[in-house]
């Protein structure tokens, strides 16, 4: 700071002076120069002092400043500023450096502006240590006060906006370590300044970051390029938070890093966003790719024609869709939910258990399914911990380890249960809603599947039958043509005798009847199966059908040299319906037993009531029924295969004709047989008449 003095009075150029060239250097020195006298009065300024303070030698307050009366340690604005007790000590005989005073020229009678001065003051002494004079240098440093205060705003508005911004500001030295504290960091992270310095405030990183995020720092400090990454840091609850830093170096003018400054931003909310919408969209890409290996699947499942492909298909693209180690297509055998095992699927994990076969039993997890038909999800401790798993069968402990199980039931048009699907021990986690959800569909289409598979299957069968049938009746229709022919050229001889006409009608006569059963049969097939028969409902006693319809079929057993036993009903037991019909019905069931009984052979018809039924049992000991036949002895055009005695073969159509009948009464009939040569036995079963009706 430097004096704020008056002006030197005029009289000052008087006092003498060392020599001229003293003078001039005190003139034009560029350093403002004031010399006092041991009292405070100036007794002399040069030029400089005269640009400093902008005081003319001509103003009025050059005058005062010369005048007598004026004394340096008695103004009061230096005594205000407190220079006055700065100037008594070099007075005194001490060198003082006078602080940076501002000083507003203008009011000191000067035409510059305000200017901060700072000074220095030096006593002068002669050879026995008297002071002389005090020399006062004034240095102007208003340029370097207001560099600093703008230094010291910019630093406050740095300041100002490192607290008001949500970012962490942090800067490091040029070779990239941490020496100044950062209060952001230090609230952010909860670490300390020795925990952060130097290098340290990698150790609020996530472990997976701090290894990249601490190579990329000292590449791009070796580089000096910018410094900008994302990484996860470690809040004071211990939770991390996604940011992102940005570091720049900066340049001094000699071209080096002076240091590097930069800011950390929380970005973890979009991060975290972000990620969700990268993982909805994963779950949409993931969910379109399974349903187009769906669409695929049920294109593949769609265009197999047997049962066979579909479930071998099936358990292939169970396995590549849900991604399981095992696949299982188990189809319903019987009434008891009994499952065979179709198809399998196993990855290599289970290659040992390519062969495992062991039928099941119709208990266990798999009938509560079909029992249910209902899907069940499972997990390996919720499986192991089910009553229905740990008493699956006596081959529990042969079975592979399931690790989780989803099973769903096949389920026919009807809602009847024809079988299951199962997947288990999934490759990668457990099995969640959308497996379900896509198992369910693939189990809906291939239940379409299988009974799509079993109706061609069985048109098929009933195509095949058909030909055959058509063939059956061509030859049927052919065999009395030929005796007939032969009749009718013998009478066309005319010298044919009496007894040669007889014969010849008789033929005629007997091969014409059976064309006209032949035909009868067929128009009976052809109005049961559109509909078109028509019944009496009247009271029938079951007796008198027995009786004619042995009748009936009297001739044909008596021609075969059958034995034929009956164990007639109790009398008076009677049935509602049809006479000729259910005659027609006992009549087909006794011919059907003489045609497939080899000559000599025994036919027993029974007839048994119980409570509420009457049974009418023909039991023979024939050639029996193939079991693969078994099933199929009531279907129409059924017919076992011929044999060279057995020339009498029909239309295959008999059978039939007793099933529907025998439906339209209300009964059931039935047919047994251990197998080929064992006989058969067949028996219709009929309400009783109630007495009082």
């Amino acid at each position: 700071m430097s004096l704020d003095l008056p002006l030197p009075p005029s009289g000052l150029d008087q006092q003498p002076s060392s020599d001229t060239r003293f003078r001039e250097l005190f003139e034009q020195a560029p350093t403002s120069f004031q010399i006092l006298a041991p009292d405070g009065r100036t007794l002399r300024v040069n030029r400089a002092w005269e640009e400093l303070w902008q005081i003319p030698r001509d103003s009025a307050l050059w005058h005062l400043v010369h005048s007598a009366d004026y004394n340096v340690l008695t103004d009061p604005q230096l005594l205000d500023n407190g220079v006055a007790d700065y100037l008594k000590r070099a007075m005194a005989g001490e060198s003082v450096v006078i602080p940076a005073n501002h000083y507003d020229v203008v009011a000191l009678g000067g035409s510059g502006r305000a200017r901060w001065v700072t000074a220095r003051a030096h006593p002068i002494k002669d050879s026995a240590g008297r002071i002389l004079e005090v020399l006062l240098m004034h240095e102007d440093i208003t340029d370097r006060v207001k560099a600093e205060q703008a230094l010291r705003i910019r630093e406050e508005r740095f300041r100002s906006l490192v607290m008001a911004t949500s970012q962490t500001v942090w800067t490091t030295t040029a070779d990239g370590r941490v020496l100044e504290d950062s209060p952001t960091w230090r609230a952010l992270t909860g670490q300390t300044y020795d925990e952060w310095k130097e290098y340290g405030w990698l150790d609020a990183l996530h472990p997976d970051d701090r290894e990249q995020t601490r190579r990329i720092w000292l590449h791009c400090v070796a580089r000096r390029d910018v410094f900008e990454t994302e990484y996860r840091l470690r809040q004071p609850d211990g939770s991390y938070r996604w940011t992102a830093v940005k570091g720049i170096p900066i340049i001094d003018t000699d071209g080096s890093v002076r240091e590097w400054i930069g800011a950390n931003k929380d970005i973890h909310e979009m991060v975290m966003a972000q990620a969700e919408l990268a993982e909805r969209l994963g779950r949409e890409q993931h969910h379109s790719a399974l349903l187009a290996k769906v669409a695929q699947a049920s294109r593949t499942l769609g265009s197999a024609l047997s049962s066979t492909e579909i479930a071998d298909g099936l358990v292939e693209e169970v396995r590549a869709i849900l991604r399981v180690h095992q696949a299982v297509v188990s189809l319903t055998e019987g009434d008891n939910r009994t499952q065979a095992i179709n198809a399998v699927s196993l990855s290599d994990k289970y290659a040992s258990y390519r062969g495992y076969r062991a039928p099941t039993e119709g208990t266990g997890i798999y009938a509560e399914v079909c029992r249910t038909n209902r899907a069940m999800r499972l997990t390996q401790q919720e499986l192991e911990a089910h009553p229905a798993w740990r008493g699956f069968g006596a081959h529990a402990g042969e079975h592979p380890a399931m690790r989780g199980w989803l099973a769903v039931p096949l389920i026919d048009r009807t809602g009847k249960n024809i079988g299951l699907i199962q997947a288990s021990d999934k490759i990668e986690g457990e099995f969640t809603e959308q497996d379900e959800a896509i198992l369910v569909q693939l189990a809906s289409i291939a239940a379409n599947g299988f009974e799509n598979a079993r109706l061609y299957s069985s048109l098929k069968e009933q195509d095949l039958r058909k030909d055959e049938f058509l063939a059956m009746l061509a030859h049927e229709l052919r065999n009395p043509l030929a005796p007939i022919a032969s009749a009718a050229e013998l009478l066309k001889i005319g010298i044919a005798s009496e007894d040669r006409v007889r014969r010849s009608s008789e033929v005629i006569s007997r091969q014409v009847k059976h064309m006209t059963s032949l035909v009868d049969d067929l128009l009976d097939i052809s109005r049961v199966t559109r509909g078109l028969i028509q019944l009496e409902n009247v009271p029938v006693d079951i007796a008198a059908i027995v009786h004619s319809a042995v009748e009936q079929s009297r001739p044909l057993v008596e021609a075969r040299e059958h034995a034929l036993v009956i164990a007639p009903a109790d009398a008076g037991v009677e049935v509602m319906g049809d006479p000729n019909r259910l005659v027609q019905v006992v009549a087909n069931l006794l011919n059907n037993a003489a045609k497939y009984t080899p000559r000599g052979g025994r036919i027993v018809l029974t007839v048994e009531r119980d409570d509420k039924f009457v049974h009418i049992r023909i039991q023979d000991n024939g050639i029996g029924i193939d079991a693969s036949l078994l099933p199929h002895v009531f279907d129409l055009f059924t017919q076992a295969e011929r044999t060279p005695d057995r020339s009498q073969g029909g239309l295959g159509i008999g059978l039939a004709l007793v099933k529907n009948v025998v439906t339209l009464h209300g009964g059931k009939v039935t047919a047994h047989s251990d197998g080929a040569g064992t006989g058969s036995t067949f028996t219709v079963t009929l309400t009783v008449r109630d007495a009082g009706t």
